[in-house]
């Protein structure tokens, strides 16, 4: 199946961009340029037209430029079906309108998966140093991007719970309590969970030699690293979760078990990675971690994502970055995209690699 490459750009107030357009190289490309000149906006705008939204922003609207009253992106993606025009318009305080081959999609999540994308960035550092909520919403992406019958059990497994909290707020706040009420909701719950349970466990044992050995390539396999994911739903079944937490459920007023409080964790030579990692090695950890999700889409969709590099030299020794390079160069990736302040490291970059490249110097405007 051939992979999927980006051809064009449109981006209309944009972020930090009034009007912008590129064209871009099937294999490799550079966005170089001073902090602010917009270099991130633009892998951004590719990653809203794979995923329908942001990296970065939780609201479409922080995406508007300033004072702007709307934005525009539209791409042009290209496969062996040929080519697929994808436009992406957003009005202040009005709905989104996100269109692939000029329809819209009655849910934005069908095209999920459609143009597979890995971002790596600075702003990763969270998976680390974040809440749970940060690594669980990782986990999910990558599993959902791939597995459509996952993202529907979340959403249902989510929207459940929304309700069952509300409804413990409800008998907290009226002084009342009727068990048969909660009933409906945890027998939503107790079906989707386990679903939940079953897929990401797969993942886990899937995704850890992928990790392992994206981790060595680019640090040259001095250090040993894990990802491990622990369940209560090992043990118990969902419902006789929910059966045991009830009195502590009506004191908290929220579900205090389930897939919704699940983690990942991250080990270096078998210590916690947050406290033990150097610099290096937890930036290197976090690239390794999208590396692997990124063999996880490929295998899984028969395609290769496009792969966004946004300024992921900074805080790598030499010979972190000469490994990543190494993996770049290999092949084993599609289109890329990679950011950069440094003109100089950018063309050293380009030299030690075999691959068909654009650069796009980006200045402030």
């Amino acid at each position: 199946m051939q992979d999927v490459v980006l051809d064009h750009l449109k981006l209309v107030h944009f972020k930090n961009h009034d009007q912008a357009e590129f064209a871009f190289s099937p294999k490799l490309n550079a966005l170089v340029g001073s902090n602010g000149s917009g270099k991130t906006s633009v892998l951004d705008a590719v990653h809203l037209l794979c995923m329908t939204r942001s990296y970065f922003h939780s609201s479409d609207a922080h995406c508007i430029q300033f004072d702007a009253p709307f934005l525009v992106v539209q791409g042009e993606f290209r496969a062996e079906s040929g080519a697929t025009p994808v436009y992406c318009g957003l009005k202040r305080n009005e709905k989104k309108v996100f269109k692939a081959d000029d329809a819209e999609y009655p849910r934005l999540s069908e095209h999920l998966g459609r143009f597979p994308v890995v971002m790596i960035s600075p702003g990763d550092h969270v998976l680390l140093h974040g809440g749970s909520e940060v690594r669980r919403k990782f986990m999910d992406a990558v599993i959902a991007q791939s597995d459509r019958g996952y993202l529907d059990a979340l959403q249902n497994y989510q929207r459940a719970l929304k309700q069952r909290n509300a409804l413990l707020k409800y008998f907290a706040a009226n002084r009342t309590f009727q068990v048969d009420m909660l009933e409906l909701y945890d027998h939503q719950l107790s079906e989707y969970a386990p679903v939940i349970f079953a897929a990401r466990s797969a993942f886990a044992a899937q995704f850890t030699p992928m990790l392992q050995e994206a981790y060595e390539g680019i640090s040259g396999g001095r250090e040993q690293v894990e990802l491990r994911y622990e369940s209560l739903l090992a043990e118990q079944s969902m419902a006789d979760l929910l059966a045991e937490r009830l009195s502590k459920d009506r004191v908290l007023q929220f579900t205090s078990a389930g897939p919704h409080r699940e983690d990942l964790d991250f080990t270096l030579l078998g210590h916690p990675l947050q406290r033990v990692g150097s610099q290096g090695q937890q930036k290197s950890f976090l690239i390794a971690l999208k590396l692997a999700a990124f063999e996880v889409f490929h295998q899984a969709l028969g395609r290769k994502p496009i792969l966004l590099l946004d300024d992921v030299f900074d805080k790598l020794d030499a010979q972190r970055v000469e490994g990543l390079i190494r993996m770049v160069n290999d092949h084993r990736f599609g289109q890329i995209f990679v950011s950069d302040t440094h003109p100089e490291r950018t063309a050293e970059l380009l030299k030690a690699l075999d691959q068909e490249s654009v650069v796009h110097e980006l200045t402030h405007s």
